[in-house]
């Protein structure tokens, strides 16, 4: 069996992931679905998760959304260079204007995604920093600010094809 070059981690509560189907990957692709029960367990297990995916690119992504075509072969180019990198997704465009400029002013500003956009990074780069650190309501701030301390981010790909409207929430 060939290596896979990108992992895909949807993150989301047990009872949200049930109802959603995988979106289909292509043979050096792999999708996983984790969901917490609770915060305290949260770090670990994704720690796990990501030194068992066999993909050396590792995306996080919000429940009920996918990288469009494009991104994901970006994101295999990136994965075959193997070079560290790290970066995330442009917000949609169908949210509503005011929480949509928000978000958008929120990155420019703090430099770090929202979870609705999705981040991904090499598994080297994730553990050269010591892994997800200490669990904050804004993992994904977390996980920024760690990676951008060691490496500026690639520019931003575009934004995940989203099937549902509804917020995301990690539990």
């Amino acid at each position: 069996m060939s290596q896979e070059l990108v992992t895909y981690i949807v993150l989301g509560s047990h009872s949200r992931l049930a109802k959603l189907k995988k979106f289909k990957v292509d043979k050096d692709e792999e999708c996983i679905f984790l969901s917490f029960k609770e915060y305290a367990s949260f770090v670990e297990t994704l720690d796990n998760v990501v030194a068992d995916s066999l993909g050396s690119i590792i995306v996080l992504l919000p429940p009920s959304s996918s990288p469009k075509k494009n991104n994901r072969m970006s994101l295999k180019k990136m994965a075959m260079i193997n070079y560290p990198v790290w970066g995330w997704f442009n917000l949609t465009l169908t949210e509503d204007k005011v929480s949509s400029n928000l978000k958008k002013l929120n990155t420019f500003i703090r430099t770090t995604p929202s979870i609705e956009q999705g981040i991904y990074f090499t598994k080297d780069l994730y553990f050269s920093i010591g892994g997800m650190g200490k669990f904050k309501p804004d993992y994904f701030t977390e996980i920024s600010k760690r990676l951008y301390s060691r490496l500026d981010p690639q520019k931003p790909l575009a934004s995940l094809t989203s099937r549902s409207s509804s917020k995301v929430s990690l539990l």
